[in-house]
């Protein structure tokens, strides 16, 4: 008998569920669940039909990011396509972008897009009606 260690690798889930789990994340979005304030990995997990640990999973592989990162990135998504379509929206209050990009505070938006940005929000917009002109 030899002293090697032989490592199975299990499967996490079938690839069946992961794709299901992929999809209803597609229309998740569509819908964008991600805009309420109140949105969770366990509130999304429920709205698309599956446990947390798969939800997350999938995320963490799919998306390279863990489940806030990618509502926040989501969100960010969301207002930088509002910004394009909406103009004077970029003279709207921050507090009021902050909410209708689904941000539960203004201080977890400023710190999202300075995270992402290096940008605080006012210099984020600024640099925005720069980049657009």
């Amino acid at each position: 008998m030899s002293n090697q260690i032989v490592s199975i690798k299990k499967e996490y889930m079938n690839q069946e569920t992961e794709m299901r789990i992929l999809k209803a994340l597609v229309d998740w979005e569509s819908q964008k669940f991600f805009l309420n304030p109140a949105c969770s990995i366990t509130s999304t997990s429920k709205e698309i039909g599956c446990n947390t640990k798969y939800l997350s999973f999938v995320v963490n592989k799919n998306k390279n990011m863990d489940f806030p990162n990618y509502v926040n990135n989501l969100r960010l998504e969301y207002l930088n396509q509002y910004l394009r379509e909406v103009e004077e929206a970029r003279n709207f209050k921050l507090t009021y972008l902050a909410a209708i990009s689904g941000f539960s505070s203004y201080g977890k938006f400023a710190k999202c897009i300075k995270d992402r940005t290096g940008y605080s929000p006012t210099q984020f917009i600024v640099f925005f009606d720069h980049k657009t002109a």
